[in-house]
């Protein structure tokens, strides 16, 4: 049974801002976002955008990589996983952006089904409470770095972190 869980907040910035910092990778994630170790592009990706794959690690060990399948930049994006975690049948995360006057509401949303059919009632409770925490942190964090004037510049340039992307860092670029 697949289960889903979403939260939201305004922040005193555009939807397009709001959707770069969402999307951020390397150390600029790391820098905002304390449940993540790491997030970056994989294979010969340059850039976020439809079809692009992303792998992110978080405190907790998770690892998943997810692919970009909806990229409507100051909109709406949509990832869902092609690997991760023995555990999960499947995950997928979505983000959308509104403007709502000055300030932009931000709900990210994720969508999950738990791999173990007779255990999964049991185990899922477990699984959403412990989500729902990790998602909640990650909002504050976001709309914490929302107000990180640095940050926002530093993203504004549009170029990746050093360590955005998996083959720089494992070829040594980064």
């Amino acid at each position: 049974m697949s289960q889903s869980y979403e939260v939201s907040a305004l922040v005193a910035l555009s939807p397009q801002q709001a959707f770069v910092l969402a999307h951020s990778l390397g150390s600029d994630r790391t820098t905002w976002d304390t449940q993540v170790v790491k997030r970056m592009l994989l294979r010969e990706a340059t850039a976020l955008g439809e079809g692009a794959h992303v792998f992110e690690r978080v405190r907790n060990g998770r690892r998943l990589i997810l692919r970009q399948d909806i990229w409507l930049p100051g909109q709406l994006s949509s990832a869902s996983m092609v690997k991760g975690p023995w555990w999960l049948d499947a995950y997928g995360e979505g983000w959308h952006f509104s403007p709502v006057g000055d300030e932009t509401r931000v709900t990210w949303k994720i969508t999950f089904a738990h791999k173990a059919p007779v255990f999964a009632p049991q185990l899922e409770r477990g699984v959403v409470e412990a989500l729902k925490r990790e998602l909640d942190v990650r909002m504050a964090d976001f709309k914490a770095a929302s107000r990180d004037v640095g940050l926002m510049q530093r993203l504004a340039t549009g170029e990746l972190a050093p360590d955005a992307r998996h083959r720089d860092v494992v070829r040594g670029r980064a």
